[in-house]
């Protein structure tokens, strides 16, 4: 019994050793990787930093492979939706062509995790903010105007600035073009009941299926919804005790969620996956030059504890909505999945807008296929940034 018990034991240190030892050459191997992703090139710039932007300290990197490029700011999705752990092995392909500035927006990402905020994001703090790290990059780095690459909401973002600050921005270029948040709701429903055709009662549901339901709120219930959903968990039983019309709106929302959840499932599953990327989003994550492994574990748990909460979400994408926004006075380009565009509200746009210049592509894939196939999204920006050459 005694010589098993240390047969055991022996086997146990030897696999405990193994372990230690792997995870040493994997820490290793991971700080050789940080380091060279480190480097700045020859004539280039590798930096990143903490700046006051309207009170909270907002974290940027700044790469590119020459100096003389001219700038780029790319405007992550959401809103408080940064990917900067992984999104800047995919952004570093601009830098032949770009300084690309790269910004985790108010409670995103890394700026999160330094100064974290508890107010509510107004509209107006959002486009303060996005006008304070435009004029301090630019003064940074001696340039005049940048170029602005948004994705997904960033193009909300973008536009809206772009339209405001027209002598700052030479160029738009847009990765999975939003115009309006509530004709896209309604290009959604449009396009489950086309799919549904064949089956009755996912028709019917279809027909049933309210997407404006939070939308259309009077304002007095956006409010109260609002400050639910903002509320802590332990207040809530008690502020929908004292308001028979918020218990209403829950119930029929939760209703609406199951008639979602069925009809997409079925008609509109989510076939994207990061894991679909050109390239390795694992190998990026774990190599990233910007998060510690501290950093990494507390953004796992951002949906969790984040802080990012709209004063009012309507008011808010009625605010950034493109609609009948459509004169720019700088080039604009935008590429789009063939399966992110219902009721071909991005094509009818583009249609409309007027600028010295503008095109769309699309690509096969959906909403995020452009920032996951990053070699025709990397050929599309340097195709743009040759006509720019041209255009100058």
């Amino acid at each position: 019994m005694k010589k098993a018990l240390k047969v055991i034991l022996k086997i146990l240190k030897w696999i405990c050793l193994v372990i230690v030892t792997l995870v040493v050459i994997l820490l290793i191997v991971r700080l050789i990787g940080q380091k060279i992703n480190s480097k700045t090139p020859e004539n280039g710039i590798n930096e990143e930093m903490y700046i006051d932007v309207n009170g909270q300290q907002q974290w940027i990197s700044i790469y590119g492979e020459n100096k003389d490029n001219p700038a780029m700011l790319y405007l992550h999705g959401g809103p408080g939706n940064s990917t900067s752990y992984a999104d800047w092995a995919i952004v570093r392909k601009l830098s032949k062509d770009y300084t690309v500035i790269s910004w985790d927006q108010r409670n995103s990402g890394k700026t999160w995790i330094k100064d974290p905020k508890s107010e509510p994001i107004t509209p107006e703090m959002m486009r303060s903010d996005l006008e304070v790290v435009v004029d301090y990059t630019l003064q940074y780095l001696g340039k005049d105007t940048v170029t602005l690459l948004g994705m997904s909401w960033g193009t909300y973002y973008g536009c809206d600035y772009a339209l405001n600050h027209p002598d700052k921005v030479d160029c738009i270029i847009n990765l999975s073009q939003c115009v309006d948040n509530r004709d896209g709701m309604l290009a959604v429903k449009d396009e489950l009941l086309k799919r549904s055709e064949g089956d009755a009662e996912d028709h019917e549901l279809a027909e049933q299926y309210d997407p404006l339901l939070l939308y259309d709120l009077s304002e007095e219930d956006s409010k109260a919804f609002d400050d639910l959903m903002n509320a802590l968990p332990e207040e809530r039983p008690a502020m929908l005790q004292s308001n028979p019309k918020l218990q209403e709106i829950m119930e029929k929302l939760r209703n609406q969620s199951e008639i979602m959840n069925r009809l997409y499932d079925k008609y509109m599953p989510d076939d994207e996956s990061v894991f679909d990327s050109d390239i390795n989003i694992i190998a990026a994550v774990y190599f990233c030059p910007y998060y510690s492994l501290s950093d990494l574990y507390k953004i796992s748990r951002y949906g969790e504890s984040n802080n990012f909460e709209l004063d009012n979400q309507k008011a808010f994408y009625t605010t950034f909505s493109l609609k009948d926004r459509t004169s720019y006075e700088m080039p604009f380009y935008v590429l789009q999945g063939d399966d992110d565009d219902y009721g071909d509200i991005v094509k009818n746009y583009m249609d409309n807008v007027t600028a010295p210049d503008k095109d769309l592509q699309y690509i096969e894939g959906g909403h995020m296929s452009t920032m996951l196939q990053t070699e025709k999204m990397t050929e599309f920006v340097h195709g743009i940034s040759e006509k720019q050459k041209e255009l100058k």
